[in-house]
């Protein structure tokens, strides 16, 4: 049975992978952001790029295929990777996470997750999962709108 360790391992692993392989030869990523909400049968889940000094959407990334297409594969993988993940803990009787927010350094290689177990959108309906971005970075993340 697999410990909550190996399974963030595993998951944060695969979403760095394609992330990174997202960014391919992208010139200046410096970071990449992984942020993901599942709570109450909703999910959520996507990777944001700090590309010279600046966080971008996928579709904002300069120097690599930001084709919808693409972008959805991505996002589809991420979502897959999430959900396996939460099977896992199911079946090791580990309660999930409901938000994920993954910090990677290109040139150093750190990696940095924060996890929360409870309920961050719930009933409050001016919260939304696709502002997460924006609710744990500030001013530094890119603006929907």
């Amino acid at each position: 049975m697999a410990t909550e360790a190996e399974v963030l391992q595993d998951l944060l692993s695969k979403w760095i992978s394609i992330a990174l392989e997202y960014a391919g030869s992208a010139p200046d990523v410096r970071a990449v952001y992984i942020y993901a909400s599942s709570e109450r049968g909703s999910s959520f889940v996507n990777a944001y790029f700090d590309q010279a000094g600046v966080v971008v959407f996928p579709e904002d990334l300069k120097g690599t295929d930001t084709s919808k297409n693409r972008i959805r594969q991505v996002q589809r993988f991420l979502t897959e990777d999430l959900f396996e993940a939460e099977d896992r803990f199911k079946a090791a009787n580990i309660p999930r996470p409901t938000e994920y927010r993954v910090y990677y350094e290109s040139a150093t290689k750190k990696l940095d997750s924060q996890l929360s177990r409870d309920e961050q959108y719930g009933d409050d309906t001016d919260r939304t999962p696709i502002r997460g971005i924006e609710y744990w970075l500030g001013g530094r993340a890119p603006k929907l709108y």
